[in-house]
This record gives C-alpha cells, sequence and structure tokens, in this order.
C-alpha cells in the first residue's frame, strides 16, 4: 500500500469518527449562543419598558404578515405606590 493510499484511509477514518460529533457540538453551541443573545437581549431592557418593547414586536411581526387591522391597546392601569 502507498503512502498516499494509506494517507487516504488515514483520512476517510478521521472524518468518519470527527465529523458527525463535530455537527452535534455545533448544534449546541448555536443553541448556547442563541440562549445567551436571549439573556443579554433581557438585561439590555429595563423591566418597565419589556411591555412595550414586546407590544412594539408583535405589532412590527402582524404587519409584516400582511395584517393591516387597526391597533388596539391595553388600557393603562395606574399604579399605587
Amino acid at each position: 500500500m502507498a503512502l498516499k493510499d494509506s494517507l487516504k484511509l488515514r483520512f476517510e477514518k478521521l472524518a468518519d469518527d470527527v465529523v458527525p460529533q463535530l455537527l452535534d457540538s455545533w448544534g449546541d453551541l448555536q443553541k448556547r449562543l442563541d440562549d445567551l443573545n436571549c439573556s443579554l437581549a433581557n438585561r439590555a431592557v429595563p423591566e418597565d419598558r419589556r411591555s412595550r418593547v414586546s407590544e412594539l414586536s408583535l405589532q412590527e411581526k402582524a404587519q409584516q404578515a400582511g395584517q393591516d387591522r387597526p391597533v388596539v391597546r391595553a388600557a393603562k392601569t395606574s399604579r399605587r405606590k
């Protein structure tokens, strides 16, 4: 067996062993990065503005989906301090 054939077999075996593990690890890495991104986004928006940010996000999604219905806003309630 020539050196070229030997190296080719070794690389094929390595690829068969390593590539599936790398693909599994890549999915885990993407999930962790998504979780980190969500966590950072939650920390970036003050607690009292989160409901408004969610409302605006839903309005934008509705417009993108072609829903041109009038916007219904929730009635404001007074807070007791």
